[in-house]
């Protein structure tokens, strides 16, 4: 069943352009996404839901708008994440610029953790046979990357969609909060959660988050500050957990593809905080809140059963002047205009199988593990993206100061496209 083989996907970009080019229609973008999924989600099981007739139906609709020619997104098919209603701003936004959603996509339950099973139903990594797509947008990156459609909504509380970006050698940024509409559900983990979207490519990332911000990042591409900089940190935030040597060196050659393009790239250690307990009290009682919120359900995973009683505990102790201090030093650490490059990944995504039936211990274990670079950025609000790094093929993770997307991007497309996007330095 792991032996799955990813279809050609044409881009965002590209279909947006036929359809507003009138050399596609929307159904006709639409229809073609459906018959991938049909062929090819019985090995992958990205989705949970598939809305053909609605999607159909939604894509004649959109072809007698006046203004499809002036859509960003026109006639684009994508997925929303099982988590997300299709009333969230961040869907509407989507939709306003001319996307269909076609249906939604695998999460574990309450979006706790970095693999997407749950009992009966394992979602599989098409471009890593044999190992998890991550989570806890994993359905989205592997319905992105086994090519059934071109772009899936997602959202990232503790790297939720930079893991399986990374998992699945695909693009995403966890933004700073605010910057992407729509809330994450009835609670964002005390302000770690942000929506967002996996795209296959940069390019594709650009438009997306484009049309998503309302132009925030509309000068992507143009040259970068004249005081732009980039450190390189090897160094793990979770003490014992480091990165093996091919995701060090994906992050080395990036940070060397900037070097070699004029910018000032120094290694540098991050002033990571400590003390792991006010990340992991928003994370385990916003489960907990959305234990509450939502009811039991039919069946309770146990990892989750614990990992709500943790946030129980540990709720009383959530306080704004732990994030404030440590964005602090961050901030003194890493000047306004530069990025920091890290390792996307520590190792490999675990294997596939029924994380939801082994203990809470193996599941953080497995988590700290692979992933021990991304869930900080949700603790500080700093925004942050991965991008496949093309000499090593390997994902590399890119952090900016908040607010900083548009800089982001562009080192980010600088990386993807071995250094030579968007002018000179």
């Amino acid at each position: 069943m792991d032996d799955i083989q990813p279809l050609p996907q044409p881009t965002a970009r590209d279909i947006a352009a036929r359809v507003r080019a009138g050399r596609m229609t929307p159904e006709e973008a639409v229809r073609e996404s459906l018959d991938r999924i049909a062929a090819v989600d019985g090995a992958v099981n990205a989705f949970t839901e598939v809305w053909a007739d609605r999607a159909i139906s939604e894509a004649r609709e959109l072809a007698a708008r006046p203004d499809l020619a002036d859509l960003g997104l026109a006639g684009v098919p994508f997925a929303l994440k099982d988590n997300t209603a299709r009333d969230n701003d961040v869907v509407q936004r989507l939709v306003q610029a001319g996307a269909i959603p076609v249906g939604t996509t695998a999460n574990p339950q309450f979006c706790t953790w970095g693999t997407t099973d749950a009992p009966g139903r394992i979602t599989r990594n098409p471009v890593r046979p044999g190992l998890s797509p991550g989570g806890s947008s994993g359905g989205a990156a592997a319905a992105v990357a086994a090519g059934m459609v071109p772009f899936a909504q997602g959202n990232d509380g503790m790297g939720s969609l930079r893991i399986p970006a990374a998992a699945c050698n695909l693009s995403t940024i966890k933004s700073t909060p605010g910057i992407v509409p729509g809330r994450n559900g009835r609670n964002d983990w005390y302000g770690m959660a942000v929506q967002g979207v996996i795209a296959q490519d940069n390019d594709d990332l650009t438009l997306l988050m484009r049309e998503l911000t309302l132009g925030h990042v509309d000068a992507v591409g143009a040259p970068l500050p004249e005081n732009f900089g980039a450190m390189l940190d090897l160094s793990s935030p979770v003490a014992g957990f480091g990165a093996r040597e091919e995701w060090k060196e994906a992050a080395r050659q990036a940070a060397k593809t900037l070097g070699d393009a004029g910018f000032p790239v120094r290694k540098a250690k991050a002033p990571y905080p400590l003390n792991p307990l006010p990340m992991l009290a928003r994370w385990s009682a916003g489960v907990a809140d959305s234990l509450a919120d939502e009811g039991m359900p039919d069946h309770l995973e146990w990892r989750n059963r614990v990992h709500a009683r943790i946030g129980r505990s540990l709720r009383w102790s959530i306080s704004d002047r732990q994030v404030v201090r440590a964005r602090s030093k961050m901030e003194k650490f890493l000047p306004g205009d530069n990025v920091l490059i890290t390792p996307a990944l520590a190792t490999e995504p675990p294997s596939t199988g029924p994380w939801n039936s082994r203990p809470w211990s193996a599941n953080m274990l497995a988590n700290m593990r692979f992933a021990p670079f991304v869930s900080v950025w949700n603790l500080l609000g700093f925004p942050a993206g991965v991008v496949v790094e093309p000499v090593t093929g390997v994902p590399v993770q890119v952090v900016a100061r908040m607010t900083q997307e548009r800089v982001l991007l562009t080192a980010m497309d600088r990386i993807a496209a071995g250094g030579v996007v968007g002018g000179g330095a």
